[in-house]
């Protein structure tokens, strides 16, 4: 009979201790006071593009440091726990399905400004509900993006 009783108590603490180590999702607001610890930037949301009930767009104040430092790019916390919605901000915008990554998980689309000038996008999802879109002028990631990358690992591991 003890035995029984320490091998259900072992398995309560086991399922339990799984439990309690899940990582949850950050919220926009954890999103924005990590990423201020880490990098001492500000993020902010960029309401035009935040679809309510799905995701919030995050971004910095484009100056010209921030511009030099991280280059351009958005943060997209995904808050309606949905892995469609994750999906669709990875996926490519033409076709709707969500191809092969290349290497270091990027997603990489090529496109066009109004004014026709060409650039690379790279998407990359970190967590949960965490993706970001860095503009580039070529398919390879910079110094500026090594920044947003590292700020996200870590944003997404203590989440």
């Amino acid at each position: 009979m003890w035995r029984k009783v320490v091998i259900a108590a072992l398995l309560t603490g086991i399922s339990a201790g799984v439990a309690g180590s899940a990582v949850s999702a950050p919220t926009p607001g954890q999103v924005v006071a990590r990423f201020k610890t880490l990098t001492g930037a500000r993020l902010a949301v960029d309401r035009r593009s935040t679809y309510p009930g799905h995701y919030t767009a995050l971004g910095v104040v484009q100056s010209i440091g921030n511009i030099s430092r991280y280059g351009r790019f958005t943060v997209w916390v995904v808050t309606s726990g949905s892995e469609d919605d994750v999906t669709q901000l990875l996926a490519d915008p033409h076709t709707g399905r969500l191809g092969t990554p290349g290497p270091a998980s990027i997603y990489w689309e090529q496109g066009a400004t109004i004014a026709g000038d060409q650039y690379w996008l790279a998407k990359k999802r970190y967590g949960s509900n965490l993706v970001i879109w860095w503009y580039g002028t070529a398919q390879k990631v910079d110094a500026r993006f090594t920044r947003l990358h590292r700020a996200l690992l870590a944003i997404a591991a203590d989440s």
